[in-house]
């Protein structure tokens, strides 16, 4: 996202810590609004293609949709399996 090295802007001039602390807080927002993105577009989709167009259409790809994934499932936890619905006799 933001393009910086150490503590010099692209430009040259030096970047202040509170330009950096800012920067950084602004890169994790992005990165939080990405993921709630997935999970907006997971529970909306009717189904895996109608998903994968839609947060192909938003920019989000794979990466940021693995890290909303593993936001979802605690440490160390295997996933939870779905439950099947039964049909009526």
């Amino acid at each position: 996202m933001t393009a910086h090295v150490g503590t010099m802007s692209v430009d040259g001039t030096p970047i202040s810590q509170a330009d950096m602390a800012r920067i950084e807080a602004e890169e994790k927002l992005h990165a939080r609004q990405q993921r709630g993105a997935v999970r907006v577009v997971a529970s909306a989709a009717t189904d895996v293609d109608d998903a994968r167009t839609l947060l192909a259409m938003l920019g989000l790809g794979p990466e940021i949709v693995s890290a909303a994934r593993a936001e979802l499932t605690p440490a160390g936890a295997a996933p939870a399996k779905r439950s099947r619905k039964r049909r009526a006799a």
